[in-house]
């Protein structure tokens, strides 16, 4: 990643091995050798985010083992970002989510994160409760929280069925990282990734749109392993991407 001169990059951890200190003691060497600045750091949420807000208490407790773990992976790795997906939409488990749960709880993980002088994240994902962009100013209400900031994945408000824009809104000043890729949308609205750098997404927009809510953080290249030929195609996308967001 060093000669695409990235800079910085989001940390994905796949599984509970890698929440481990010997696993991150060599992340923190791989990125360090890479030239890379680790900004963010996102889990495998499936593994324990959902039951962070569990109505059993043995489960929020177990759960927050592993979110302290990666709390502290992110620290040592120079991390100021938390990237949480929270629950996914399950039929039949809406009677457990309502924002007088949601908000406190969210507001105590927040507390955590912020012991480790890290920023918890919530980021929109389509299959999971943060999915439509109401969410965020309900939340910001009921947590009654400054410590709560939010992710904007632009592909994954596309496949939940909006625009960016209209998560920008309820997100407002509380963005502090962004997700980024090119797609498009089919004339049935569904979401085509065109491949990088396809100019599928007006860049320039959502770099005012940004502007706008006084984002000031960085662009994250997310992007599904199909989405781009090699790490070469990447650095041309960061080029076009510094023009855009310059």
């Amino acid at each position: 990643m060093r000669y695409i001169n990235a800079g910085l990059c989001e940390v994905f951890l796949n599984t509970y091995s890698e929440y481990e200190p010997e696993f991150i003691d060599l992340l923190y060497s791989r990125i360090a050798d890479s030239g890379l600045r680790a900004y963010s750091v996102h889990a495998m949420s499936t593994q324990y985010e959902p039951q962070l807000f569990s109505i059993d208490m043995r489960q929020r407790r177990d759960a927050r083992i592993f979110f302290k773990k990666v709390l502290s992976g992110a620290k040592k790795l120079g991390a100021k970002v938390y990237v949480m997906h929270g629950p996914p939409t399950m039929r039949g488990a809406i009677k457990n989510v309502n924002m007088s749960r949601i908000g406190p709880m969210t507001a105590e993980l927040a507390e955590l994160a912020d012991d480790e002088g890290i920023r918890l994240s919530w980021e929109n994902v389509s299959w999971c409760l943060f999915s439509q962009p109401q969410f965020a100013s309900m939340l910001i209400e009921a947590a009654h929280s400054d410590k709560i900031g939010f992710t904007l994945d632009i592909k994954q408000a596309a496949r939940s069925g909006y625009s960016y824009q209209d998560f920008i809104d309820n997100m407002g000043n509380r963005i502090v990282n962004v997700h980024v890729c090119d797609y498009k949308l089919d004339e049935n609205g569904r979401t085509v990734f065109t491949g990088i750098g396809d100019e599928g997404v007006d860049f320039a927009a959502l770099k005012k749109s940004l502007d706008d809510v006084g984002y000031k953080g960085p662009a994250i290249i997310e992007v599904y392993s199909d989405a781009y030929g090699d790490i070469a195609e990447l650095g041309d996308f960061i080029v076009r991407l510094r023009d855009k967001f310059s």
